[in-house]
């Protein structure tokens, strides 16, 4: 896909996923390239995971590669110079004076064992918040975490350098017939219901899946996308499991791909996940990004498509809600 033709930019407002908690543990500091930014995050002493630019104002090193954790600030490898998470310079080793000048820092929240960054070229501060991935959905499937097995690291994978635009991955949240050409569906899933909710900031859809015995709905899952980002899915019926896929821009021309799986416990096991579960999450569910990727990295952008009847209304509601995560002047 050559995303210098697209009609909107890589610089769309909205929460992005950058990674994993368990990857960085207390007291490590981990080099990140997002939004054509080189950032870096650390975890402090305290706990508490920080983002910021990644380049010292001193003579430009690179914080993310070895820079290390002090305290509760990070510390340049260059000069020793540090910096704290909010970007103030709070000690220049060989002098007693330090700078006024910050390095820019990002608002970075942590969920269910995920971290996202919001990014607005504006600056503004998050416009809205996240769909929770057990929360959002009690009135779905009322289940808690502690009935899955953690995630990381069998459950999760990337797709790094993706000549992709995260809204095109997300097309498929209204896309029921793609299921069997795409991914070799014996049946195809049914549009049952689709708003936007949560001051438009999360749009909604529920599929169902009916049995070829009964002909009956065996199986639903209730999608919930934010912004051009993220997209929460819970499966219930034959299956019970959860998937996160989100899509965040490197620069203008490629994008970092994740896919994070919560799969439910079996009854009295408190352990890790199981050699045989791992396996075929691998095969059976990872791999769909690898199904849908054959078709995104060769895709061309249709403004108009010529669209089945079945797909006009769910298709040009996305889209004019799509549309809606870019150019956005300061919150007030």
């Amino acid at each position: 896909m050559n995303l210098k033709e697209l009609p909107f930019s890589m610089k769309p407002v909205g929460w992005f996923q950058i990674g994993w908690s368990d990857e960085i543990p207390t007291g490590e500091v981990k080099a990140l390239r997002y939004f054509g930014e080189d950032l870096v995050a650390f975890r402090g002493e305290d706990g508490v995971l920080r983002l910021m630019n990644a380049h010292c104002h001193h003579m430009g090193a690179h914080l993310g590669h070895g820079g290390k954790v002090k305290g509760n600030c990070v510390t340049c490898p260059y000069h020793g110079w540090v910096w704290s998470g909010e970007g103030k310079n709070v000690e220049i080793p060989y002098q007693e004076n330090t700078i006024n000048k910050r390095i820019k820092t990002w608002h970075v929240t942590e969920q269910h064992g995920c971290i996202f960054m919001w990014h607005d070229p504006t600056d503004s501060a998050p416009r809205w918040g996240l769909p929770h991935m057990f929360d959002s959905f009690r009135e779905f499937s009322d289940r808690d975490e502690s009935e899955f097995y953690p995630i990381f690291p069998h459950g999760t994978r990337r797709w790094p350098n993706e000549p992709v635009h995260p809204q095109i991955t997300f097309e498929n949240s209204v896309d029921s017939m793609h299921f069997r050409y795409v991914h070799d569906s014996p049946l195809d899933p049914m549009l049952l219901e689709m708003d936007i909710r949560d001051d438009n900031s999360v749009f909604r859809t529920l599929f169902g899946f009916k049995s070829v015995r009964t002909n009956k709905v065996e199986m639903t899952f209730d999608t919930r996308t934010t912004g051009v980002g993220c997209s929460f899915n819970v499966f219930k019926g034959a299956y019970n499991y959860r998937v996160l896929f989100s899509a965040t821009p490197i620069d203008d021309e490629t994008s970092e791909l994740f896919n994070t799986i919560w799969w439910e416990r079996k009854d009295g096991d408190e352990g890790d996940m199981p050699a045989a579960i791992q396996e075929r999450i691998k095969n059976e569910i990872l791999t769909t990004v690898d199904e849908d990727l054959l078709v995104w990295r060769n895709q061309k952008y249709v403004a108009r498509p010529m669209l089945a009847k079945q797909d006009v209304k769910a298709f040009t509601m996305l889209r004019k809600w799509q549309a809606g995560f870019y150019d956005l002047p300061p919150a007030e």
